[in-house]
Formats: structure tokens, C-alpha cells, sequence
């Protein structure tokens, strides 16, 4: 009998033989010396025991039984487990295209049947606000809907909604049940035109706009200058902390263009006043503040890699390594700083498989090639997003998502040298019923892979997509503002 599990056990030995047990001989115990994740397991001829010293470890040796389980038989083995890195995590967009919660709660059921422990919860973006703020009711009576459903000009219907409290604290219910903590993302300075369309006197410019309909990076971002903007994001964070007791809290600080911040009096006098040098240094005291409130709540903040630009990020928050060019993450964390490695080129799952193949996800070692031993020690874990521009259905994300997850999972948990590829790739094929009895449909094993031909039409497939008569249009005038800027400063 093959031992299908994902991700696979640190330590394993295999004896031969299996048998049909029935549930009065299964021994659960105890056992001290044991970390919180850990558990051992034994199936021989007498039973199946399971040792394990908190809850956790416990629920992690269930799920790894259910993916034993054939029809009640069992192979014989022994495991000692425990996992690589103590923090693994899954994201999902719900901004871009919402998701029920029944189909956010079958996505955690997958997840914690391959021993994630953190689900990082995107509710807020430039194309809408999915979370219930009662002070600011703004929000989800405009920031919540746009005119236009899918991130292309052919479907212009009004798509929207957000998630009530209520909702959201099931969540962090049903994931507590699994030991997943659920981590909230509400993304800042930039990535804020929903909720600058429900209030428009938060940005530099104070017109009023519509809820985005494109994807990518839009200039308009919250203004730093202005007080009461600070009081909307504390406030926000205030209500957002009751309804998640994680102690994380991520508050973005990627992709927020300083354009208008330069040619903004109010952000002009604020970087005079706090002796900054630049607009970059702004944004560095903008997230700065945001941390303090957090800290203040007993939190700790998570942001995204930009926000090491400034220079100025404060000691104590988590940086997300999505895409850094510049190697700003390495030396964060060879200075002491934590890090989670969810690269843009391996473990965003929202590319396809012609653009990122199994075995390309497969392959990555998040242990990036600059970090020193001090800074391998600071990378606290993996992470693994799946962004909702073109991802309008349960089907799709599922199609993308797995096996690329498992993947991770198996990076998350196994040592680096546990690792085998063409075994995992039977490991994953094997889960397919499993998944399938949880209403999850993995994509088809020649799918995984595509020859080279197969991979130029996912490319093909998924950058087509950005080629609208609205984008190309946007491209051109960008590009030509950038040459008239150019020429005005010469």
C-alpha cells in the first residue's frame, strides 16, 4: 500500500503489510518532550497509536490518517513529524471577486488537510471593500460594487458585496476549529480606491471617483498629509481587531505611487514638518504610524516588501517577500528582521500552469541564495496568495490552486532533503478523491506541466487578458505623461 501523504513526514519508516482496524483501536495519548505541531504515529498489528502533546499536533496526525485511510485499511509505519518552517500560510483575494463563505470554508478544509496554520484574509483593494466597518458605512454602500464584473470590457454589469461581522467571525471560527489563525489584510497607503470612492476627502486630489474596474497599480492612494486620514485607518483597524484575535495584522504598504503625494501641499508640508527627505520617506512614516496603533492594540503588523524602500520600517514588523529586486528582504532579515518568502515567480497561484508549472513551484527553496545564517533563522515560513482579477469562480481557483498548494505545503512542512518531485506528483494524483469529496476539483494531471508549446498558450491565455482597448489606451497616455515630464524637467 503507498504512503500518499502530503506533505510528507520528516521521518518515516515503512515496515510492509496493512490491515483493516476499527476505531476502538485507535490509542490517542500524551506524551511529553513533544512540540506543539509535533506527533508521532505507529501502525502495527495491535492498533493504530498516535502520541502528540497539544491539540494541534493531534489534528495534524488525523489528517495525515484520513490521507492513510483506504477503506478502513492502513499501511504499517512509524512517524515522527514536525514541521520546517512554524508559519504556513494560504491568501485569498476576496476584493477583486468575492467568494461565499461556503467556498471560503472548503478552501480552509483542503488547507488544513495539508497542515497550513495561517489564512491571510485580502478584503479591501482598489476594486472593492468586503468587510463591515460600521463607522464608516460608506464603505460597503459604495466601495463595496463597480460597475463591471470581470477585469475586461466585456462584461459591464454591476458586481459587488461584502462580508457582515457576523460572516467574518464564522470564519475565524471554523478556522480556530482547524488551528488555522486568519489573518486580516486591509492594504495601505496605496490600494485604497474603494474606499477613497465611498470618501473622497481621504485622498490628495479630493475629487470623486469610481470603484476601479482595472487591474494593476492606479495612482490614486490615500493622502499622508492629512490627519483625518490617519483617524480613518486607526479606526478601521479598531473594528477589523474585535473580529480577528490573530495576533498579526497586515496593512499592505506595496504598490502606492507618490506622484500625487509630490504635487500635494498637505503631504509636501507634512515631509517638511517630520524632517523626511522624500516622498518615499513619507511613506516609511505612514506605515510607521499605522505599526505604533497596531502595537498599542497588541498586534503585530505585517506589510509587503515595499515597505522596506524607505528605510525607516520599524523592528518589529513581519515583511512579506513578494518581489524585491533589490535584495531588501535578505538584509532585513540578516539584520535581524522576520521574513515570509511568498515569491511573485513560484507561489502566486493565480498564473497558470503554462506560465507556472507544478514542478516549478515544486523546486523553489525559500531560503533565498543572500541570506547569511543569521538571516535563514529570521525566515519564519512560506505563503502562498491566489489573486481574484481574473479568478471569477470556485471552479478556477480550485483549478489553479491545486496541486500548486500542495506544493507549497510540502515546502512548508518537509525538510529541504525529504523532498522528492516524481514521488509527490503520485502523492498528489492519489489525494484527487479526497479533495474531490470536499467539492474541490484539482486540475488534471496533464495540465500540470505543459510541454513547451503548451506553456507559450498559457502565456498567451493569461497576458491576453490585460490587452483591452481601455488598458493599451491607459499605457499610451501613461507613457506619454512620463515623456512630457521627462521634457519639463530638462
Amino acid at each position: 500500500m503507498a504512503v500518499n501523504i502530503i506533505p510528507m513526514p520528516n521521518k518515516l519508516f515503512e515496515y510492509g503489510g496493512e490491515k483493516h482496524f476499527r476505531k476502538n483501536e485507535f490509542v490517542f495519548e500524551k506524551k511529553e518532550g513533544l512540540d506543539e505541531e509535533d506527533y508521532e504515529l505507529l501502525i502495527n498489528e495491535n492498533g493504530v497509536f498516535v502520541s502528540y502533546s497539544t491539540e494541534k499536533g493531534r489534528f495534524y496526525a488525523e489528517k495525515t490518517l484520513r490521507q492513510l485511510d483506504n477503506d478502513g485499511a492502513y499501511p504499517f509505519l512509524r512517524i515522527a513529524d514536525s514541521p520546517r518552517f512554524a508559519y504556513r500560510a494560504f491568501m485569498i483575494d476576496s476584493a477583486r471577486h468575492m467568494q461565499t463563505i461556503d467556498e471560503i470554508k472548503k478552501y480552509i478544509e483542503a488547507a488544513a488537510l495539508y497542515k497550513f496554520n495561517v489564512f491571510h484574509w485580502h478584503l479591501s483593494d482598489d476594486q472593492g471593500w468586503r468587510i463591515e466597518i460600521e463607522k464608516y458605512p460608506e464603505l460597503t454602500k459604495v466601495g463595496a460594487f463597480r460597475n463591471g464584473h470581470g477585469f475586461t470590457s466585456k462584461n459591464k454589469a454591476v458586481y459587488g458585496g461584502y462580508y457582515t461581522k457576523a460572516q467574518i467571525k464564522e470564519v475565524v471560527e471554523f478556522c480556530r476549529e482547524r488551528h488555522i489563525e486568519v489573518i486580516p489584510e486591509i492594504d495601505m497607503p496605496g490600494h485604497m480606491i474603494a474606499a477613497i470612492a465611498s470618501y473622497p476627502e481621504f485622498s490628495c486630489e479630493g475629487k470623486k471617483i469610481d470603484v476601479e474596474l482595472n487591474a494593476g497599480v492606479h495612482k490614486t492612494i490615500l493622502c499622508a498629509g492629512n490627519e483625518n486620514v490617519f483617524k480613518f485607518c486607526f479606526d478601521v483597524i479598531d473594528e477589523v481587531c474585535e473580529l480577528f484575535p490573530c495576533k498579526y495584522f497586515h496593512i499592505g504598504g506595496d504598490e502606492a505611487p507618490k506622484k500625487l503625494w509630490d504635487n500635494c501641499p498637505k503631504c509636501k508640508e507634512r515631509i517638511r514638518e517630520e524632517g523626511l527627505k522624500d516622498s518615499e520617506e513619507l511613506q516609511g512614516y505612514f506605515v510607521n504610524r499605522i505599526i505604533e496603533h497596531l502595537e498599542e492594540k497588541g498586534k503585530a503588523p505585517v506589510v509587503w516588501n515595499e515597505s522596506l524602500k524607505s528605510g525607516m520600517l520599524k523592528k518589529g514588523a513581519l515583511v512579506a517577500d513578494w518581489m524585491d529586486r533589490e535584495n531588501l528582504c535578505e538584509e532585513w532579515a540578516n539584520n535581524g528582521g522576520k521574513l515570509i518568502i511568498e515569491d511573485f515567480f513560484h507561489y502566486y497561484l493565480d498564473y497558470n500552469y503554462g506560465i507556472t508549472p507544478l514542478r516549478k513551484t515544486y523546486s523553489f527553496n525559500p531560503m533565498l541564495e543572500k541570506l547569511d545564517i543569521e538571516g535563514r533563522k529570521n525566515v519564519v515560513g512560506v505563503e502562498t496568495p491566489i489573486w481574484t482579477e481574473f479568478v471569477e469562480d470556485f471552479e478556477k481557483l480550485s483549478w489553479l490552486c491545486f496541486p500548486r498548494m500542495m506544493a507549497v505545503a510540502e515546502t512548508g512542512w518537509t525538510n529541504w532533503g525529504r523532498r522528492n518531485y516524481r514521488d509527490f506528483v503520485k502523492r498528489a494524483e492519489a489525494n484527487r478523491p479526497i479533495l474531490l469529496s470536499m467539492g474541490i476539483n484539482m486540475a488534471p494531471k496533464m495540465d500540470w506541466d505543459p510541454l513547451p508549446l503548451g506553456r507559450l498558450k498559457g502565456r498567451v491565455s493569461h497576458y491576453g487578458k490585460f490587452l483591452t482597448r481601455e488598458n493599451i489606451s491607459n499605457f499610451i497616455k501613461e507613457k506619454q505623461e512620463k515623456k512630457a515630464e521627462k521634457k519639463a524637467e530638462n
